[in-house]
């Protein structure tokens, strides 16, 4: 199993939707989706699900094939109950033949977005938090935390680096699949652990 994931702080002045340039809903999202926005009464959480969704969905499909390009427009996203209801809307990206599973999450100003291309049965774990002082530590360390316990290891035994990243324990890789992010205050993870 693969897996991708991408945070987007709702609060961030980057995710300002007049700030962005006229043409760019025209130019990452295609028509379906376009529609959905436009009918949409909550415009701005759609339009950044829709855009975690197909980063998560890259981030996935990078994993498995190192070719894949990042052309949001390919990547189509379907949602179809939005707003989430009970926090976590569930859904599907399509890219060129391929269908990866969905799901975003929506708690308060954290949006996060995680895709899972199924290669291989397995766990999917994922989860959002501060990003602190270093974002990128703090997303390492989540993630670590979260796949020491679900394989009842010390998190300290594990270390995450790389890009793509790798969890190693005493430097030896492990079999998890696992995705990063950060975006304003927060930071995210998403881990596919092989299934035993």
């Amino acid at each position: 199993m693969s897996v991708g994931n991408d945070v987007v702080d709702l609060a961030s002045p980057e995710t300002r939707l007049d700030g962005l340039h006229p043409r760019f809903d025209e130019r990452v999202f295609g028509p379906a989706e376009r529609a959905a926005l436009v009918s949409s009464p909550a415009r701005h959480v759609l339009h950044w699900a829709f855009w975690a969704a197909k980063e998560s969905a890259y981030k996935a499909l990078k994993r498995v094939d190192p070719a894949t390009v990042f052309s949001p427009k390919a990547f189509v996203v379907e949602l179809p109950v939005w707003p989430p209801e009970r926090g976590v809307a569930v859904g599907r990206v399509r890219h060129r033949g391929v269908t990866l599973a969905l799901a975003v999450r929506l708690a308060g100003e954290c949006l996060h977005a995680v895709a899972t291309a199924s290669i291989a049965p397995g766990a999917v774990l994922s989860g959002t938090g501060p990003a602190g002082d270093e974002a990128s530590r703090a997303a390492r360390e989540l993630a670590a935390a979260a796949v020491a316990r679900a394989l009842g290891l010390d998190p300290r035994e594990l270390t995450i680096d790389g890009r793509p990243p790798v969890v190693r324990r005493g430097g030896e890789p492990l079999v998890v699949d696992v995705s990063l992010s950060h975006h304003g205050r927060f930071v995210a993870f998403a881990c596919a652990l092989e299934a035993k």
